[in-house]
Order: C-alpha cells, then sequence, then structure tokens
C-alpha cells in the first residue's frame, strides 16, 4: 500500500496544510492528492474538489479503509458525505469516476 508515514511526508517537504476537515454532506468529483498513515489505524486521505477545495477525511480500517490502499494518486474519485449524529461529515463511500466524453 503507498500510504506515507508522518515522518515520509515531512522528509520529502509535502505540505497539506492547507487541506481542511469537510463540513459539507452529499456526492463530490474528487481527485485524490496524497495519502498517509494517521495515529490510530486509519488512513488521512487528501483530495481536490472539482470546486478547488482542498479537504482531508480519515478512512478506518473497520470499513476497509474504503478501498483507498489500492487507488493511486491523481485518480478520479466520486466521494460520498454523511452528516453523522455528532453533525460532523465522514466519508462514506469512494468509487473511482470515469467521465464519460462524447
Amino acid at each position: 500500500m503507498k500510504a506515507y508515514s508522518f515522518r515520509q511526508m515531512q522528509d520529502a517537504g509535502i505540505r497539506v496544510d492547507n487541506y481542511k476537515a469537510n463540513e459539507r454532506e452529499g456526492v463530490f468529483i474528487a481527485t485524490l492528492d496524497i495519502k498517509r498513515w494517521g495515529k490510530g489505524r486509519n488512513i488521512l486521505a487528501y483530495f481536490t474538489f472539482e470546486d478547488g477545495s482542498k479537504i482531508m477525511a480519515a478512512v478506518w480500517q473497520n470499513t476497509g479503509y474504503l478501498g483507498l490502499p489500492d487507488i493511486e494518486e491523481g485518480a478520479r474519485l466520486k466521494l460520498t458525505f454523511e452528516r453523522a449524529k455528532n453533525g460532523n461529515s465522514y466519508l462514506r463511500k469512494v468509487e473511482r469516476y470515469e467521465c464519460l466524453t462524447p
């Protein structure tokens, strides 16, 4: 699986300071920019949405990481975010997005 550690990202000079948690629910088209291991056996994935928003989302082992370990950086994806009872919006589904052009 290609996911960086925090140290590897630092050593490579990869900055993710401008990525924010997604506060919206719904379906979004995005590009997977990078992914790294978090502290709690989770993966932190960094996306750029079609509208230019830079979003970070956590995925967990109990969900099979939503398939992100097998998805390469730069892939176009359809992401589904749902709001939980606590009011936070969480990534619930990841699908490859194939844009059909006429």
